[in-house]
């Protein structure tokens, strides 16, 4: 019974999150870009990293990567992020620092994870096997998270940690795709998709299992074409 209130609980918060969002992000400029090419971005990485890399610890491999992201995500600019590159057991991950977890939202100190190596045939979803566009598309996702979690209160982020062990950690993370999109990223988290199946031996535009916790290629793909802000970068394929 417990879990199914805090169940309901995480799915109304992530509604009425989601419809927060949709007004607050408006407005806000969306800088979208098909394809980020590394040589190109490479030239600008002071540029990114004076504007974007305050308060930041990135990760190692990544740094440009992780400041290309950060760059669609302007309530981040002075948020304290650190971005660990590790052995650990999910291929990425992003929550608040649970020492800082008490302090208000902006006050805290939120964490990106990145998992560093994977047995067998696992190695091939490392952020280090795929492209520079698809590795911005995931931190991006990750970072979307982060933004999320401004908007959380202790008891919310505590009640979002319950929601994993429950159906609604499906509707978490879709809505957190959704979230990736609307920032200016759907591009690269599309390619992000893309290359995950396709390493796993799927067809990428097969036809979306709507339980997948994560949104598919096709859906990605629909919700850029509803999206102005998209329109001009479809001449691009």
């Amino acid at each position: 019974m417990l879990l199914s209130l805090v169940a309901a609980g995480c799915l109304y918060s992530q509604s009425d999150h989601a419809t927060r969002l949709a007004a607050q992000t408006s407005s806000l400029p969306v800088a979208v870009v098909r394809e980020y090419v590394e040589m190109e971005q490479r030239q600008l990485f002071e540029t990114l990293l004076a504007e974007f890399g305050r308060n930041k610890e990135l990760p190692e491999g990544f740094e440009l990567q992780a400041l290309v992201a950060l760059s669609h995500f302007p309530e981040l600019k002075n948020t304290r992020i650190r971005f660990i590159v590790d052995d650990v057991d999910i291929p990425l991950s992003s929550r608040p620092y649970w020492a800082s977890m008490l302090r208000s939202a902006g006050m805290r100190t939120y964490l990106v994870v990145i998992d560093s190596e994977r047995d067998g045939e696992r190695d091939e979803v490392l952020l280090k096997r795929q492209p520079f566009n698809a590795q911005i598309g995931i931190i991006g996702h990750e970072l979307a998270h982060t933004v999320y979690y401004l908007d959380r209160s202790f008891f919310g982020i505590i009640n979002d940690a319950l929601c994993q062990l429950s159906d609604c950690r499906v509707n978490f993370e879709r809505q957190t795709d959704r979230r990736t999109v609307e920032y200016g990223l759907g591009w690269q988290r599309f390619d992000h998709s893309v290359f995950i199946r396709t390493s796993r031996g799927l067809d990428p535009m097969a036809e979306p299992n709507s339980a997948s916790t994560y949104l598919g290629p096709p859906e990605l793909l629909n919700i850029m074409e509803a999206d102005p802000a998209y329109r001009a970068t479809f001449s691009q394929l």
